[in-house]
């Protein structure tokens, strides 16, 4: 049987069984992947040190599922550690940061769809910022701004051009304060609400 490879970044983990999880991922095409990996939880050689944790940047291994079911489960055989962001773990906000991003993502794609490699190289740069960022709160701002405009949905408000401009690693410099940094995140968390139906 063909063994495919694939470089992900894992947005939720979740035990199915007593030893084996079921692991959601974006692949670098932007589309969402699923996987069985029996065993997950319990074997140590296959996959150490909680490599499987969400946020991780990972280079899989994996048997592809049934091509005939809508939402295929591909069977995960290997996997290797490419980037971890370890500082997300040693700080609650920067943690919650972040699942907050992966939530987002998850929630936005689709398995199987080719979305945009934008949103893989989206959700990593911001990951690595939440790393050091002294604004989060900004920072989700600016990664729910960028998400939108991805997906062909961000409003053309000229509000928002200083926010697309700008790299994530740069967004504590957007002049953005007050009354107009709150009327951008209104904007933005009602825009996604009536896109993806919660936050």
């Amino acid at each position: 049987m063909v063994t495919h490879k694939e470089k992900i970044l894992v947005l939720r983990r979740f035990k199915h069984g007593e030893s084996d999880l079921i692991v959601h991922a974006l692949n670098a095409v932007g589309a969402r992947l699923n996987f069985f990996v029996r065993g997950g939880a319990k074997s140590k050689k296959r996959f150490p040190g909680g490599i499987l944790e969400p946020t991780h940047y990972l280079e899989v291994s994996y048997r592809q599922g049934k091509s005939h079911d809508s939402d295929p489960l591909h069977i995960l055989q290997e996997a290797q550690l490419i980037r971890e962001f370890p500082k997300l773990r040693t700080d609650y906000h920067r943690l919650d940061t972040a699942l907050h991003l992966l939530k987002l993502v998850h929630k936005l794609s689709q398995q199987g769809v080719i979305d945009s490699p934008d949103l893989f190289n989206l959700l990593g740069n911001t990951l690595a910022a939440a790393e050091t960022s002294n604004d989060l709160e900004k920072l989700k701002v600016h990664f729910e701004i960028k998400l939108l405009a991805t997906q062909g949905i961000l409003p053309s408000e000229p509000q928002f051009q200083s926010w697309l401009s700008a790299g994530i690693a740069q967004h504590e410099q957007i002049p953005s304060q007050g009354d107009e940094r709150r009327w951008v995140e209104q904007q933005i968390h009602s825009h996604l609400r009536q896109y993806l139906g919660t936050l």
